[in-house]
C-alpha cells in the first residue's frame, strides 16, 4: 500500500506528487514532502508557481532565469523568487547615440576605402598596392582616376553630411541607423 506526498525543493517550490510506501505510526514524511498538495485552482499566470509557505500553499511569481533590462538599461537575469524588479523590460534599450554614430562613421570610412580599392583594378588589399596602382593609373589615365576619386569623395561627403543632419533630429538614433552606406561601383 502507498500514500501520495507532494514534494517541494528546499525553498518550498512545488515539484510534484509521488507515491511512497505507507508509513507506520510515528514515522515522519521525507524531507520537503507534504500530505496535502496545492489547491486545484489555476495559477494566476505562466510566471507563477505554487510554494509551501508556513502551513499553506500560495502562488508566487517565479521569473528565475528570465533575462531582460532594468530601468537604467543594465542587462539583468532574475535569480530570486518574486515580482520583477521595478522598471523591468524585456525590450533592449536603444543604443547610445554616440555608439551608433561611431559605427556609422566607421562604415562610411570602410565603404570609401573599399570602393577606392575597387576602383584601382588589380590593386592589392594593402595600402602600398593601392598607392602603386593609383600612381600607375594616374600616369596612364589621369582624368579617369581623378573623376572616380571625385565621385567617391562626393558620396563620402554626402554620407557624412547626412550623418550630421540625422543627429539633429528628434529620433537621432533611428535616423542614424536608417542611413544606408553605399558607394557607386
Amino acid at each position: 500500500m502507498s500514500i501520495t506526498v507532494h514534494n517541494t525543493d528546499a525553498q518550498g517550490m512545488y515539484l510534484g506528487a509521488t507515491s511512497i510506501p505507507e508509513r507506520f505510526s510515528g514515522q515522519g514524511l521525507p524531507a520537503f514532502a507534504y500530505l496535502y498538495g496545492p489547491p486545484d485552482t489555476p495559477l494566476p499566470s505562466a510566471w507563477h508557481r505554487w510554494k509551501y509557505q508556513g502551513d499553506a500553499w500560495g502562488a508566487v511569481e517565479d521569473h528565475r532565469g528570465r533575462a531582460g533590462w532594468l530601468a537604467d538599461g543594465t542587462p539583468h537575469t532574475v535569480t530570486t523568487l518574486g515580482p520583477l524588479p521595478d522598471g523591468w523590460t524585456d525590450t533592449s534599450p536603444p543604443p547610445a547615440l554616440a555608439e551608433v554614430v561611431a559605427g556609422k562613421q566607421a562604415a562610411i570610412r570602410t565603404g570609401y576605402d573599399t570602393a577606392l580599392a575597387g576602383v584601382i583594378a588589380g590593386a592589392g588589399a594593402s595600402v602600398t598596392g593601392v598607392a602603386v596602382e593609383s600612381a600607375m593609373m594616374a600616369a596612364t589615365d589621369p582624368d579617369g582616376l581623378a573623376y572616380l576619386v571625385d565621385l567617391l569623395t562626393a558620396r563620402r561627403v554626402a554620407l557624412e553630411q547626412a550623418l550630421l543632419a540625422a543627429q539633429a533630429g528628434a529620433d537621432a538614433v533611428a535616423a542614424v541607423l536608417a542611413i544606408v552606406v553605399s558607394y557607386p561601383t
